[in-house]
C-alpha cells in the first residue's frame, strides 16, 4: 500500500468516525510535532486514540477533506480540512497542512500545522498582528 493510500485510509475512517480504522493507521510509537504550537507535541498511538475520541464525541457529523497533496517516497504532505457541527450546535472549521512518515502501512509520525478557520479581518490587520506580536488575537 502506497503511503498516500494510508493516509486516505485514515481520512476515510475520521469522516465515518470510525475510531478503531483510524487509531490502526498510526504506528503504536508515532510522534506528533507541532511546529507552531510547542507543547502540544504527542506519542504514541492511544494518545491518538484519545485525541480523536475527544474530536468524535465533540463533532459528530465531522467530515474531513484532503485538498491537495504530494507523495514522495514514504512521505505524504496534505492539506486538508475538517468540518462539522459540535455537539452545542457551533459551527467546527480546521484547516491544515501534515507532513507524514508511512513504514510498514502505518503513520509512524507527523508535522501537524493546524488552524482554526475564523473570520480575522483582511491583510492589513493580519500584517498589523504581526508586526504588533499579538499574532493570535
Amino acid at each position: 500500500m502506497s503511503a498516500l493510500a494510508v493516509v486516505e485510509r485514515w481520512l476515510d475512517a475520521m469522516s465515518r468516525r470510525d475510531l478503531e480504522a483510524a487509531v490502526a493507521c498510526f504506528a503504536s510509537d508515532y510522534e506528533d510535532v507541532t511546529p507552531t504550537r510547542p507543547g502540544q507535541e504527542f506519542r504514541g498511538a492511544e494518545r491518538v486514540r484519545a485525541n480523536l475520541s475527544a474530536l468524535f464525541a465533540a463533532v459528530p457529523d465531522l467530515r474531513a477533506r484532503v485538498l491537495r497533496s504530494v507523495e514522495h517516497g514514504d512521505e505524504v504532505w496534505i492539506e486538508w480540512r475538517l468540518e462539522g457541527t459540535r455537539s452545542d450546535g457551533s459551527a467546527f472549521a480546521m484547516a491544515g497542512v501534515n507532513i507524514f512518515g508511512v513504514h510498514a502501512g502505518q503513520i509512524a509520525w507527523g508535522r501537524i500545522y493546524t488552524e482554526q478557520v475564523r473570520e480575522a479581518g483582511d491583510i492589513d490587520e493580519q500584517i498589523d498582528r504581526m508586526t504588533r506580536g499579538n499574532a493570535e488575537a
